[in-house]
């Protein structure tokens, strides 16, 4: 029997059911509690909404905006912050436009070209939905006919 609670929205419910997955694989470890994967769907769904009014009552409360744009991980901002990733994009992209009618420079051997792109073809996997992934991607693909990769 579905479980009649109201979601704001996709995103809601996907935090939701991650957190109620999280919590209840918390809950087995030791116990005597079934897996997550063990539960009836109507079980899986009421502890999905009961997650929900839990990340409600913490964004209500001030503990976390599940909104927030995301941030960087090591660049920081004059203030010592992470800065958004979105602004991070900009900047790099500004930066190049700025700065890349330069001389080219061979700084990098075939192998080494090669581990930079994959590491940027990661970074677009990794953030496959936002302007920095889509900028790593971008590098990459230029890398890579530079360089004949």
């Amino acid at each position: 029997m579905p479980i009649a609670f109201h979601y704001a929205d996709d995103t809601e419910r996907g935090h939701a059911e991650k957190l109620a997955a999280t919590r209840h694989k918390l809950l087995h470890e030791g116990t005597a509690h079934p897996a997550w994967e063990e539960l009836t769907a109507t079980d899986r769904e009421r502890a999905t909404a009961e997650a929900a009014w839990y990340l409600r009552a913490g964004r209500r409360a001030g503990l976390y905006d599940l909104n927030a744009a995301p941030v960087t991980s090591m660049v920081r901002g004059a203030d010592g912050r992470p800065i958004s990733r979105d602004e991070y994009e900009a900047l790099l992209r500004t930066w190049i436009e700025k700065n890349g009618t330069g001389e080219r420079l061979a700084l990098l051997d075939r192998a080494e070209l090669s581990v930079v792109t994959a590491l940027l073809n990661e970074l677009c996997g990794a953030l496959p939905k936002e302007r920095l992934g889509q900028f790593a991607r971008e590098m990459a693909v230029k890398l890579n006919d530079r360089g004949g990769v």
